[in-house]
């Protein structure tokens, strides 16, 4: 069947999104004709899709026409999805804006391809907040490093390449437009030697880019850099995003190098005319960029916070108070943040800027310093968010999320209710999420190299969908995700069963965080994701660490504290007792549906896994804080036996780790391998009195690798070229995986019953000679062991 495709195809938004609607159809087997927006008419006999403005009366007079009702006022970013039945049925989308008709062509696309195009789509949708952000911090070159300086970040050396390759891009805008984010900012210490050649100061223009792993390219000069990023800005604009870059001060990385006269210094001098020179050229060599960001907090210590504001403006604002000046018709945005200078002297210290309709001058505070994942009502900046809110003055918050790297967190239900948490929403209407710790571009760090060289938002998909459309639609419901699931994972026959077992697995985890964030607030105090502490030898936080927090300050959760649960003085507020038999259950309902998802598909088993590995973790730190609790009161016997189960689950979850990902050098945290905290966790249940390492075979373990802890409810026997042995305690339905030495899934059986006691089961193909894993899933829970399969032999080495 044919169905007419109308937009305007000038408009690169609607072309966008109309090629996602036109996949749509053709999955669903229509074909499909492409159509100017001009010439729609009534007269068109077929079935349609129209994307539009709701400004466009033609458009607008046939939807009424043909039965369509009002669609009312829409404003920036918004749109109306409609459908109209006479004389055949007809989709039709209105954006209020350019953007606003792009998302609703994405969601219409979305929605054809769940559910065909049978029914009707009717919904109004208009954003929660308007600029939904992603703050990337990205070395531009080995010379001039993202924060802080620490170019041993293994991430920020694998980010290099992608920085220069224009398909990295490209891929990362489009994903990202269909995740309904608009805001990208690129974070780097002084990223000018890259981007400008200042007159005076031509030595500070970078020759070439220089990276790691052998990536260096000399012919990336100044001029081809340029086209390079007036590309990259077009194409951002053409996704609806706006385009910023941001720095840090006082750094002058590479050209202090080059001109000697050039200090790191907050003194109003050669540096300040250095950075004004360079934001001048900044302007004037980039029409397509639309803002720049300023930090007044890094090598300042020695100024005063209110003496910060004169300094940026003579190093930033003066260059761009003069440029707007010369320049009335460009649009231009400067972020200042909060963090190091008040609002309340830094506007008057910017007041110039402002006066300039074209020139936006907006705030930025760190809104949950390192860990967005902690409670839903941070209040770290609630004096300066106030402040703003008195002025009037537009705000960012930035988000950071340096705790969740490796794990992909999936709860809708704490992304609703943090934005829900924010305050002074008359001013505050925008954010920036992102890590300082690790810089995301391509994935390096699966054992699984066939996971390797994707994008690490196609990784970690569903965070990026859940914070990017929440953001936008603060009404979208479960069912939406549910459907997003089932698209990225088809092959998946209950996605509903996984949404909800992901969500009870990522549920207790920023629990921990509320519990903890009072003393633990930024990233140099942990990295929640492997329990560590930051700056030190590779190590874990112990028990006694853990009784010397305190709880978030708005605990939105109302949280006790360990030591105050301890000492049964918690009034009304949740005991860390209750916390943690909270923190169980939900573990235990994530592990009992995940074991019902099956499917041989590798994509489909990361997401299974990456629930397994949250819920070990939320059973690991569960028992951790019921243990402290315990030592705290003195109840050292019941503090051992929690800290023994905990040690088992850190098993779970560090062999889990292990098998899955390599290590990795983060700016804050050094972790050689996932096994890095075993010893740590083991000296905390001995220093309680416990000898050599607990008993773990009557914990329902998700996983080992070690056959002394295997879950004893199922034994693996052996392993050959051709069968597999395992016995089981009771007659029970049996899943079967076989994986390569890298993760690499080589066979999977799914379920069939298996009877008490021996069983045998025939493999349908020779294995190879080599190190394999074997994994046998029952009602009972999972065993994993590995074997070595030798040549001509009907046994096998363990």
């Amino acid at each position: 069947e044919k169905v007419g495709l109308f937009f305007d195809a000038t408009v690169e938004q609607h072309k966008f999104a109309a090629g996602d609607i036109q996949a749509a159809l053709a999955a669903k087997s229509y074909e499909v004709e492409v159509l100017p927006l001009s010439s729609l008419s009534a007269a068109y006999a077929n079935k349609k899709v129209i994307l539009a403005l709701a400004a466009n009366t033609v458009s607008m007079g046939v939807y009424t026409g043909q039965g369509g009702t009002a669609v009312g006022a829409l404003g920036a970013q918004a749109y109306a999805m409609r459908t109209s039945e006479q004389p055949q049925k007809s989709f039709w989308v209105f954006g209020g804006d350019i953007n606003g008709a792009m998302y609703g062509g994405l969601q219409l696309a979305e929605n054809i391809q769940s559910d065909g195009i049978s029914g009707a789509f009717n919904e109004t949708v208009s954003p929660d907040f308007l600029q939904r952000g992603v703050k990337l911090n990205l070395a531009l070159d080995k010379r001039i490093p993202t924060y802080s300086g620490f170019m041993g970040n293994t991430s920020t050396q694998h980010a290099i390449q992608s920085v220069w390759d224009m398909k990295f891009w490209e891929s990362w805008f489009d994903q990202q437009a269909r995740n309904r984010y608009n805001v990208m900012s690129v974070w780097t210490q002084h990223p000018f030697p890259a981007l400008v050649k200042v007159p005076g100061y031509e030595k500070a223009s970078l020759p070439g880019i220089e990276g790691y792993f052998g990536y260096a390219d000399p012919t990336l000069t100044h001029e081809k850099r340029v086209a390079f990023w007036r590309q990259v800005m077009t194409y951002a604009h053409n996704r609806g995003f706006q385009f910023y870059f941001f720095c840090w001060n006082v750094a002058l990385d590479y050209a202090m190098d080059q001109y000697p006269d050039l200090k790191e210094t907050t003194n109003i001098g050669p540096t300040t005319t250095y950075l004004s020179a360079s934001m001048k050229s900044l302007l004037e060599t980039y029409p397509e960029l639309d803002g720049w960001g300023i930090s007044a907090g890094d090598n300042m210590d020695g100024l005063p916070k209110d003496s910060r504001g004169p300094w940026t403006w003579a190093a930033y604002g003066k260059a761009a108070n003069e440029y707007a000046i010369a320049n009335p018709n460009r649009k231009f945005a400067v972020i200042h943040r909060g963090l190091g200078a008040g609002i309340a002297k830094l506007y008057n210290d910017w007041k110039p800027l402002t006066t300039h309709e074209n020139m936006k001058f907006e705030y930025e505070v760190k809104y949950a310093n390192a860990h967005m994942f902690s409670t839903q009502t941070p209040r770290w900046y609630e004096p300066d968010m106030a402040d703003a809110d008195a002025a009037g003055q537009k705000t960012y918050l930035t988000l950071r999320n340096d705790d969740f790297l490796y794990t992909d967190m999936g709860d809708p239900e704490f992304v609703r209710g943090f934005f829900k948490g924010v305050p002074h929403r008359k001013v505050i209407n925008s954010f920036l999420i992102g890590s300082d710790i690790y810089h995301p571009t391509r994935t390096y760090w699966c054992k699984d190299a066939t996971m390797n060289g994707q994008l690490e938002i196609e990784r970690n998909w569903y965070i990026q969908m859940l914070w990017g459309r929440i953001g936008y639609n603060k009404n979208i419901s479960d069912d939406a995700f549910i459907k997003l699931i089932a698209k990225k994972l088809p092959t998946l026959a209950s996605p509903n069963v996984l949404f909800n077992a992901w969500a009870k697995a990522s549920r207790p985890l920023p629990w921990v965080q509320e519990l903890t964030q009072g003393a633990w607030g930024l990233d140099a105090h942990w990295y929640a994701e492997a329990i560590s502490i930051p700056y030190r030898d590779p190590s874990v936080r112990s028990i006694d660490e853990f009784i010397a927090t305190s709880v978030a300050d708005q605990s939105s959760s109302n949280l006790c504290s360990i030591s105050q649960s301890a000492k049964n003085s918690c009034g009304t507020a949740k005991t860390t007792y209750k916390l943690a038999e909270e923190m169980e259950t939900n573990a235990k309902e994530a592990l009992a549906l995940i074991y019902t998802v099956g499917s041989g598909d590798p994509k489909v088993q990361v997401k299974v896994n990456n629930v397994k590995m949250q819920a070990a973790l939320t059973f690991h730190l569960a028992n951790k804080i019921r243990a402290s609790t315990y030592k705290a009161s003195a109840q050292t016997a019941l503090a051992k036996e929690a800290m023994g189960k905990s040690y088992c689950w850190w098993i779970n979850y560090s062999n889990l780790m292990f098998l899955t990902y390599q290590g990795n050098d983060f700016r804050t945290v050094k972790i050689p391998d996932w096994h890095f905290g075993d010893k740590a966790v083991l000296a905390d249940y001995q220093s309680l009195g416990g000898a050599g390492t607990p008993d773990c075979k009557d914990e329902a373990l998700v996983v080992s690798t070690k056959p002394q802890i295997i879950q004893k409810q199922v034994q693996i026997l052996s392993l050959t070229a051709n069968q597999i042995k395992f016995d089981l305690p009771a007659s029970l339905s049996v899943k079967i995986n076989i994986y390569s030495v890298t993760g690499k899934a080589i066979f999977h059986a799914d379920a069939f019953p298996g009877k008490l006691g021996v069983n045998t089961f025939k493999l349908p193909s020779k294995l190879s000679v080599g190190m394999h894993f074997v994994q046998v899933e029952s009602d009972l829970g999972s065993a994993i062991q590995k074997f070595f399969v030798q040549p001509n032999k009907s046994t096998t080495l363990n």
